[in-house]
């Protein structure tokens, strides 16, 4: 299941990406996204332009959106997978990848930020044409992504806010909220926008509660992570990196020496 997958991930885009040389003004592109985003002020998601989905934003009254947020370090099948698989439950035509700037638990490892947005759009290039688009935050936390993403897409729009079952784990853990203010935040979280996220085997699934959804993962992707795809690159393992990545987001991170 995973090799079919990622053989049908093809490589559109990497013609578009040369070598190294040739790449590093599209790296330009990204840090300027990037530093167009500040956690100091109201939270906000820039779209990278050129945004691969174009169409209009704010978002029409009647239109929803699946946003998917991760480090994307690298873009793995689990995350095509999921993204996919919302837009079908849900009916929306319109999706993001949304990258933070700042994670709540750990560094900046692996992949450069402007590696990663460049391995999205990547992968938004091979989605549904003009269906998706990519963006930055420099805000961690859900409840500033909401609030951004709010802002972006208008007041009207249906967002989606997909998440695997590791990041909800800690989207409703205590200790990423001032003492007493989880509650209060998840309120602003579900006011905001719909949350959806991915259960692994033996947990409840296609379940909905209020706006929570959760939703079952392909038993061939469950064990696909991040993780996993760093240590077939950095062990030279094509046969594993087959099994987790997208054919694009491997030979990008052979070009460049990610992870290596």
């Amino acid at each position: 299941m995973q090799r079919l997958l990622a053989r049908r991930l093809s490589v559109l885009a990497m013609a578009g990406t040369g070598s190294s040389a040739s790449a590093l003004p599209q790296l330009e592109r990204f840090e300027r996204a990037l530093s167009s985003v500040d956690i100091a002020v109201e939270p906000r998601v820039q779209l990278v332009p050129p945004a691969v989905g174009g169409g209009e934003w704010p978002l029409p009254l009647d239109e929803s959106v699946a946003v998917l947020d991760s480090s994307f370090n690298p873009p793995t099948c689990a995350h095509v997978h999921l993204l996919r698989s919302a837009a079908a439950r849900f009916g929306v035509r319109r999706r993001m990848l949304l990258l933070a700037k700042q994670n709540a638990d750990k560094p900046v490892v692996g992949a450069s930020l402007p590696h990663r947005l460049q391995m999205m759009e990547l992968l938004a290039r091979e989605e549904v044409e003009g269906s998706t688009v990519c963006g930055v935050t420099a805000h961690p936390l859900f409840v500033d992504k909401a609030r951004a993403l709010r802002a972006l897409c208008g007041p009207g729009a249906t967002i989606f806010l997909l998440v695997g079952y590791d990041t909800w784990e800690r989207v409703v853990d205590p200790k990423y909220y001032p003492e007493g203010r989880r509650d209060d935040a998840l309120r602003s979280l579900f006011g905001t926008v719909e949350a959806a996220a991915a259960v692994r085997s033996g947990l409840p699934a296609e379940v909905t509660h209020g706006r929570l959804h959760f939703m079952p993962n392909d038993e061939a992707l469950a064990a696909v992570s991040s993780s996993a795809a760093r240590g077939a690159l950095a062990g030279d393992d094509p046969a594993a990196a087959a099994e987790v990545l997208p054919d694009c987001i491997r030979a990008y991170a052979k070009e460049h020496g990610l992870y290596e």
